[in-house]
């Protein structure tokens, strides 16, 4: 099993050996050069980790001495987290069950909230709480310590005139925290009215309406993961956002919208209809190639 990261690592979990009385051997590996960093492997009293987690790292760079790389269920409260160095203490897998709330879809019973749109910004992980609040995880280093969820006011942005729905992705760019919102018109996934992107602004706690975010583009992918990379060096245009339009069926359109003239492009990636997938399209993206 494999999960990719916005940090442009891939963790990796090799099956069981059963010539071999060890467990599975877990590593992140580098797309880009080949080279791992291997990880303790996850002991049988975690369950394993399921293939439907998001996975991301809380430092761009996998070397800095705090860093973790952490994954998040996308149906349960649940998370799993492992320092990448081991420093002084203990060096493990961990399993987390939080408490972010319920949501309630009548007649069903009240079920117990995920974490979806998530980012990590210099060793913080940044995800949406609410339309009101936002929340920034710390994940301490010792290994006995729980993570801490400190919540905090964020009107999250307004719809368009026009717009009553849409999917928003949080971005981290350059040590900056964005929101990207796929805007549709009326409460119709088939029909994008524009796509908004604001920048935090932590001194204020407010979201901020962006038209540049210089030479950089944004790579949304299903199950609200979002990543940057320089344009140029990929031989792109600066200043946009791409992503599949897959709100409603797994077709091949590619849109690529320009976030300064407010423009929209579809590329047809593939003329398959119906085709299945096993999971939906994700970027890969190798940790030099990282916008700064």
């Amino acid at each position: 099993m494999c999960w990719t990261t916005p940090q442009g690592w891939v963790l990796v979990k090799s099956p069981p050996d059963s010539s071999s009385s060890s467990s599975s051997a877990t590593s992140l590996w580098n797309p880009r050069t080949g080279g791992k960093i291997a990880l303790p492997d996850v002991e049988a009293e975690h369950d394993g980790i399921p293939i439907g987690c998001k996975c991301l790292l809380t430092y761009k760079d996998a070397t800095h001495p705090e860093c973790f790389v952490v994954l998040f269920d996308y149906m349960e409260p649940t998370m799993w987290y492992c320092k990448l160095t081991a420093g002084n203490g203990r060096r493990g897998w961990r399993r987390y069950t939080y408490d972010v709330g319920e949501y309630e879809v009548p007649p069903r019973k009240p079920t117990k909230d995920v974490v979806s749109s998530i980012a990590a910004v210099q060793g913080e992980l940044f995800f949406i709480a609410s339309a009101e609040e936002m929340c920034a995880i710390t994940i301490p280093s010792a290994y006995e310590d729980d993570p801490e969820f400190l919540y905090f006011d964020v009107s999250l942005a307004s719809f368009p005139e026009g717009m009553c729905s849409g999917r928003t992705w949080l971005v981290e760019s350059d040590d900056e925290l964005f929101l990207v919102c796929v805007c549709f018109v009326g409460f119709d996934p088939g029909n994008i009215g524009a796509v908004d992107v604001h920048r935090m602004d932590f001194s204020t706690e407010a979201w901020c309406r962006v038209h540049d975010v210089r030479d950089v583009v944004f790579l949304l992918e299903d199950a609200n993961m979002g990543a940057s990379c320089p344009a140029s060096p990929l031989g792109l245009k600066p200043n946009q956002v791409y992503f599949m339009n897959n709100f409603m069926a797994d077709d091949g359109d590619l849109c690529v919208f320009d976030i300064g003239l407010e423009t929209q492009e579809i590329t047809q990636v593939h003329q398959h209809d119906d085709l299945p997938l096993y999971r939906k399209p994700f970027w890969i993206i190798p940790p030099s190639m990282l916008a700064e």
